[in-house]
């Protein structure tokens, strides 16, 4: 399903048994991310990449800034990355409605972890193809125009639109963005649990497009696929990515590993 020329890596939820089924359905080198979640915290986030990288495959861990208590234990997560050898580090902002330390943006977190890892973590940032909606568009691109000075690549948010998909990286790159670009997409996890776990992974809102697209005539109304056993076909999204000036594939598991398996979808590039 994927074209030959991208490369894949697969975003996971820490929980138990994740290592077991990993090496069942996506066994290592793959490339995996792991996602940081409000209740865990990223100690979670970075323990579970640190063992990951152990185990042979690499590891991306998030780190949410508003969640990061100090300065002292933004280096232990440093310290713990390099020493597992990490190299790259996904830095989001985090769904906290307070910081939980210094760090109310994820601009000032990426300044720490670079001067604390010595400029040799690669930093990845978030990136909106349908907007964010506690920002305007202006500001948004003022604020990836600061940060990528410190990033080396960037992940778009969760996007059911294909048009919007891949429309997205030449229109960054009209806004001045020039990192590479990884698209996010969901893999072919079943509907109701790709809807149920969007909020708690931080793509809760591009679910609002999903549930507009979904009354269409080919694949019925939400609530219909809700009860249902059907998965979301991600195929028109891989689709719309030939020849759009992808770096590669964020596939979001949503820990759906058996289906992704089967599906093809991630197969090392």
């Amino acid at each position: 399903m994927l074209a030959p020329d991208l490369p894949v890596r697969v975003e996971v939820i820490p929980g138990d048994g994740l290592e077991e089924r990993l090496r069942v359905h996506l066994p290592a080198p793959a490339v995996v991310t792991v996602t940081c979640l409000p209740h865990h915290g990223p100690g979670e986030a970075v323990d579970t990449a640190a063992r990951l990288a152990e185990a042979g495959y690499t590891a991306i861990p998030h780190l949410a800034a508003r969640s990061v208590a100090s300065r002292p234990e933004l280096a232990g997560h440093v310290t713990r990355c390099m020493d597992a050898g990490i190299r790259d580090v996904f830095v989001v902002g985090g769904d906290a409605a307070d910081a939980a330390g210094p760090y109310a943006w994820s601009g000032a977190l990426m300044e720490d972890i670079a001067e604390l890892s010595g400029g040799t973590l690669r930093l990845g940032i978030a990136v909106y193809p349908e907007g964010h909606p506690a920002t305007t568009d202006q500001e948004l691109t003022r604020t990836l125009l600061a940060k990528q000075v410190l990033a080396s690549w960037c992940v778009t948010q969760l996007c059911f639109s294909p048009d919007t998909l891949r429309a997205y990286v030449a229109r960054l790159r009209g806004d001045g963005i020039t990192l590479p670009v990884w698209a996010g997409i969901p893999g072919p996890v079943r509907i109701s649990r790709l809807i149920r776990l969007a909020g708690t992974i931080g793509v809760g809102q591009s679910i609002g497009f999903l549930r507009r697209s979904a009354g269409g005539a080919d694949t019925g109304s939400v609530v219909r696929q809700l009860l249902s056993s059907a998965s979301y076909d991600p195929a028109p999204l891989v689709a719309a990515l030939d020849g759009a000036g992808y770096e590669g594939v964020h596939l979001y598991s949503f820990n759906d590993f058996a289906r992704l398996s089967g599906s093809g979808m991630a197969r090392l590039g």
